[in-house]
């Protein structure tokens, strides 16, 4: 039975054809268990990178400053109730200018074969604050507290203080304390600190703290201003508003943004309202400046492409040169094909990504081309086969490199393959015929 079926796939084109057809989608099965591979060591990373950051210090927004001021308010509490009630209320207010300058060192930590980026900034946060200004509210004097006035500045994460924070408010020192009181409305973590906020106000304070993979900042000045330099050659610039200026080389790079406050979607002042600054954040984030698994992902998109014009490539050959391979050995090289992948996975976790696809591509290649020379007892073939595979394994390297332009690098690609194989097949029942009488001889 076996021989039978073998002894006709040997006669008919058609039928050979289709088997290799049927044996690459087959081939698809080792390739998507090797994706999911990929996507399962690409999460291992993320949750380990994860935890080496909540470790040290999370991601951090910082917020403010903020002056708070607490009210009387005569109003309805309901409309069940006609008796007018006094609340206590918080007026918010923000700088007229604020000042963030500073540097901020990269750290890459490991945990295994995995890393991660954390950082420590150094700020210098400065500004003005105008006297709180109740009047257009119709709130009168004495129903302010001035005495429980504070300046609030929010911190995401509060694990990555390293200093004491001291605030230069006018003529005196001040020193934060932890909490953010009736301004944890606006930011869950902060400092605060009691200040007098009826006079107009010169503000300052160093900030030194931890965080990991990003850094934003509100703009909650009337005019906001954040300068920003660091080691790190590879950051990536987010949130709602992107530098004005910015430059980056081999050895750092320097940001500078300015917002006004015709920007944002929120006032300087507010009253007990539901105020949503933290949509407005701005700043960067460091990221590794190669995502090894990321691109790994992208290469097996390509699987199909490279087992399927492989298996096509040998199909010609044998039209062409009268031979014939067994199915089993086509499977073989397509395997060969697919462990390409995997190698590239397991190289890239301990060496850059160029030069694991380097190693991975010239062990496969070279173990393709030795076993199709054996097979079919040619060298030519063998050296054929090297090259084929060479040309596919390079249009494919430089796909991943062409991120913006892999789309069109590819359809162009795909168009030049498709039309070599229309021309090499242009006679294709003359190569048929003469591959049938080469069998029968």
């Amino acid at each position: 039975m076996a021989n039978e079926f073998l002894e006709r796939l040997g006669q008919s084109v058609g039928l050979r054809l289709a088997t290799m057809a049927m044996l690459t989608l087959v081939l698809m099965i080792p390739l998507a268990i090797v994706s999911d591979l990929v996507n399962d060591r690409s999460i291992r990373h993320d949750d380990t990178v994860h935890d080496i950051g909540n470790e040290w210090s999370g991601q951090q927004t910082l917020l403010g400053p903020v002056v708070v001021v607490p009210f009387l308010s005569s109003e309805y509490v309901s409309s069940d109730d006609p008796e007018r009630r006094t609340m206590l209320r918080h007026a918010f207010f923000l700088p007229e200018t604020l000042n963030i300058t500073g540097t901020i060192e990269p750290e890459i930590r490991y945990r295994g074969i995995y890393q991660t980026i954390l950082y420590t900034a150094d700020l210098t946060i400065s500004g003005t604050f105008p006297g709180a200004d109740f009047s257009t509210w119709s709130v009168e004097e004495d129903a302010i507290r001035w005495q429980e006035a504070f300046i609030a500045f929010g911190i995401t994460d509060m694990r990555g203080i390293k200093d004491e924070v001291l605030l230069n408010w006018s003529d005196t020192t001040l020193a934060f304390s932890s909490g953010m009181r009736e301004a944890g409305r606006l930011v869950p973590a902060g400092i605060s600190s009691r200040i007098a906020a009826d006079t107009q106000s010169e503000f300052s304070f160093n900030l030194r703290l931890d965080g990991n993979d990003e850094l934003l900042f509100v703009p909650v000045g009337k005019t906001t201003q954040v300068e920003l330099t660091s080691s790190w050659d590879a950051p990536s610039f987010s949130g709602a508003f992107l530098p004005d200026e910015r430059t980056v080389t081999d050895d750092g790079f320097s940001a500078n943004w300015q917002v006004l406050d015709l920007n944002r979607p929120f006032g300087q002042s507010w009253r007990d309202e539901e105020v949503h600054l933290l949509d407005s954040a701005f700043g960067l984030s460091l990221y590794p400046p190669v995502d090894q698994y990321r691109k790994t992902q992208r290469s097996t998109r390509y699987g199909f492409l490279l087992v399927g014009l492989t298996l096509l490539a040998f199909f010609l050959i044998e039209l062409r040169m009268g031979l014939r391979a067994h199915p089993f050995q086509y499977i073989l090289m397509g395997l060969d094909l697919c462990l390409f992948f995997l190698m590239l996975l397991s190289l890239g976790e301990h060496l850059p990504f160029n030069s694991a696809y380097i190693l991975s591509g010239v062990a496969t290649i070279g173990l393709a081309a030795l076993y199709a020379g054996t097979i079919y007892r040619s060298r030519n073939i063998g050296m054929l086969t090297a090259g084929i595979l060479v040309l596919l394994y390079t249009f494919i390297f430089l796909l991943l490199q062409l991120q913006d332009y892999a789309l069109l690098a590819g359809s162009i690609g795909l168009f030049l393959l498709l039309a070599l194989t229309m021309y090499l097949t242009r006679n294709f029942a003359n190569l048929a015929a003469l591959s049938l009488s080469k069998d029968n001889e």
